[in-house]
């Protein structure tokens, strides 16, 4: 995001522009306030993510009125354009990233080497935006640690603009010369049309992919446009006034910004309409500009405010792996750590303006050795090598560990089959206080363990948000000529228990079917998405499930599942009777099918007390209770299981194996020797394996269907 202290052509310390803005430094300290505010303290400022889209608006209103007074003529002035940009905003970046990463080699568990390394490749190159746009929008990545170098996705979106912006405002200035137009006039009809196709995007994207909308340069360059349209209007148009009508103008805008901080939330599908709000304030005041006696100007204009804005850019840069960094170095991250935290942004943040922003740049200006693309190609090549070394190093260390099959010989040997995995929480594989005795090793290594997930997975065996459900994909497992055939239904927590299953189905010559589907609860009820196509096709998935049961004629529905949605209208509490009706009735409609129906309890959440599981083992191999819970906050709601009680049907049956990962109140993450987890939530297919006998014993015990078991 463009956070730069000065107006464009000046340097810090040089005079003043003609014209000088200083309501918009009294912007940038707004936005980068609410943006900090709102990552160390969310719920004081829930909306404090709008401050990206008044930098946004700021950088496209600067870029154009500096491109349409010194427009550029061909190649050349667009080069000096963007070098002007790299010896601006790249040395205070770069000093960011290689500091992150001497923070994530000092302080990071190893688990996280990798993928934060590829960010900083991402943040160096200024692709960071994309990356997450396809691969942080996964439910099933919601559980991944956030990167020290997260934060650069703005700044990418920005450089984008940058390198896209003076050759499409060349183009309209050529446009406006061969057609005899006016220089504003094509820039209008220019920007007007990128601000309505993009805005049209934003709206359809969001409303489909809100996730990945949110990171894409496409669905925010009307937010640059908005700031263009300002600056095309003319120096008239936006120069200081002093009338009524400016007056109500900027404290309109100013009271609609605060409004947004204040009443927008993270949960709201963004940017897409809704963020027509801060982007229009954000214009608004810079439209107005009003100098009145009684304008906002003493809140915008004074001295705290000016510091913040000569600061922003650097502030942005350091508040944000600070704040993911500092966990690692205390033991409780508190508001006193949070307030040493904010001191250190702001000390290392004047320091990096007055010594890099200003001074660097000056040298970089006066410099015949390191010139701006001498410095763009070392800098970059010396932050993509260092990156580059922590995703080798840790992807060497992975490949030696990748043996998940030698690790589960290894620590079985080391604990004894009887303790192993789900036996480990039995009476003689526990100390005299209850507690399983410590672990030298761990299958998988915690290194590998993230990647430790069930087939179905690799198999594409889920039917993906992403598409809104288009695509229901069927995986066939076991005996594909089986006479007894079962079906797996439900969402990622049904099938974390394919391994078990498929194991079973193994064993006894069933043909095993799956019908997954990332995130939605199978019920039939609609639940609450960001996006009304995603409600709708969710509903729509029970429905076909149960044709597809009564079609193909199972012996055997085996379902599990998180609720992780709140039911459509409802909050979470709320929402426990209704789903838990909403089940009693899909239930019921699968047992109508002639099949019998057995529902296996939902497995304990680390993710109530602990972020990644993995991470958590890797951070404290030596003190593995860091890694478990209290049962009463690990034990989840399950109106799916409650359902089978409430029905008290005998085709409807119901199993739980939490005792194999909880005991006397406790759950433990790490059970057996076995990492149970390959993220927060999900089992990890060495764990879902080693269940498949006490699995099996238990559906045997409540089926009354000798044909399913007559092979045993």
């Amino acid at each position: 995001m463009s956070l730069k202290q000065t107006e464009p052509g000046t340097t810090a310390r040089q005079s003043k522009p003609a014209v000088f803005r200083g309501d918009i430094q009294g912007l940038r300290a707004i936005a980068v306030g609410v943006v900090v505010i709102y990552h160390f303290w969310p719920k004081v400022l829930p909306g404090g993510f709008i401050g990206v889209d008044v930098f946004f608006v700021i950088s496209g209103f600067l870029i154009t009125t500096h491109l349409l007074k010194r427009p550029p003529q061909n190649i050349r002035d667009v080069a000096q354009f963007w070098m002007r940009r790299v010896k601006r905003l790249l040395p205070a970046s770069f000093l960011v990233i290689l500091a992150g990463l001497i923070g994530v080699w000092l302080l990071a568990p190893i688990t996280l080497w990798q993928d934060w390394g590829f960010q900083a490749i991402a943040a160096t190159f200024y692709f960071q935006n994309w990356y997450l746009s396809t691969s942080k929008v996964d439910y099933l990545a919601e559980a991944d640690a956030p990167s020290p170098f997260q934060h650069f996705w703005s700044l990418s979106v920005e450089e984008q603009f940058y390198l896209i912006w003076p050759i499409l405002i060349g183009a309209l200035l050529f446009a406006a010369i061969r057609f005899g137009w006016k220089r504003r006039t094509a820039a209008l009809i220019g920007m007007g049309a990128i601000f309505a196709l993009s805005l049209g995007f934003s709206i359809y994207a969001t409303s489909t992919d809100a996730g990945a909308a949110y990171f894409s340069t496409f669905t925010r360059a009307w937010e640059f446009a908005a700031g263009a349209l300002v600056a095309a209007l003319g120096q008239r148009a936006y120069a200081a006034k002093k009338d009524l009508t400016s007056l109500a103008g900027s404290w309109i805008g100013l009271a609609v910004l605060i409004f947004s901080a204040l009443v927008f939330a993270g949960e709201m599908p963004f940017p897409g309409y809704i963020a027509l709000v801060p982007v229009l304030g954000t214009a608004l005041i810079l439209l107005s500009h009003s100098t009145h006696r009684y304008s906002p100007g003493f809140l915008l204009e004074n001295r705290v405010m000016r510091f913040l804005g000569d600061n922003s850019y650097a502030i942005y840069l350091w508040h944000w792996p600070i704040l993911i960094l500092a966990p690692y170095t205390v033991a409780d991250f508190g508001l006193a750590a949070q307030l040493s935290a904010l001191a250190l942004t702001v000390l290392l943040s004047v320091l990096t303006q007055k010594l890099v922003e200003v001074r660097f740049r000056k040298f970089i200006e006066v410099s015949k050795l390191l010139t701006a693309p001498r410095f763009l190609l070392a800098g970059s090549t010396a932050l993509a090598l260092a990156a580059g070394a922590f995703y080798t190093m840790s992807g060497n260390i992975m490949e030696e560990s990748k043996d998940i099959t030698a690790s589960v010989k290894r620590v079985n040997a080391q604990v004894g089959t009887d303790c192993f995995g789900s036996n480990g929480l039995s009476d003689h594989c526990v100390d005299k206080k209850g507690i399983p005795e410590s672990y030298k090793q761990l299958a998988p290594a915690p290194i590998v363990a993230k990647e430790d997930k069930p087939v179905v997975y690799a198999d594409d065996c889920f039917a993906a948000q992403s598409d809104n459900y288009a695509q229901r994909p069927v995986c066939s497992y076991g005996n594909d000529k089986g006479k007894v055939k079962v079906a797996v239904v439900g969402n990622s927590h049904a099938g974390q228990w394919v391994p078990a299953v498929k194991a079973i189905a193994e064993e006894r010559g069933w043909k095993l079917d799956t019908y997954l589907i990332s995130r939605c609860a199978v019920m039939g009820e609609r639940q609450a998405y960001d996006e009304k196509a995603s409600i709708d096709a969710c509903a729509e998935y029970s429905d076909w499930t149960t044709k597809q049961i009564d079609k193909n004629g199972y012996d055997l529905v085996i379902s599990s599942s998180r609720q992780s949605l709140a039911i459509e209208g409802k909050d979470f509490a709320a929402s426990e009777a209704p789903a838990q009706q909403a089940f009693e009735k899909t239930l019921s409609d699968w047992k109508h099918t002639g099949a019998q129906v057995a529902v296996i309890k939902d497995t304990p959440f680390p993710g109530s007390t602990v972020d990644n599981l993995p991470d958590c083992v890797a951070e404290n191999e030596q003190e593995l209770s860091e890694c478990s819970g209290p049962a009463d906050e690990w034990i989840p709601m399950d109106p799916q299981f409650d359902a089978v009680k409430a029905l008290d049907d005998p085709r409807i049956v119901s199993v739980s194996l939490n005792d194999k990962f909880c005991r006397d109140n406790t759950c433990y993450g790490v059970v057996g020797g076995v990492v149970a987890y390959w993220d927060h939530s999900h089992l990890s297919n060495t764990m879902a394996e080693d269940l498949a006998k006490p699995l099996d014993s238990r559906l045997k015990a409540v089926l009354d269907n000798d044909k399913l078991f007559a092979s045993s």
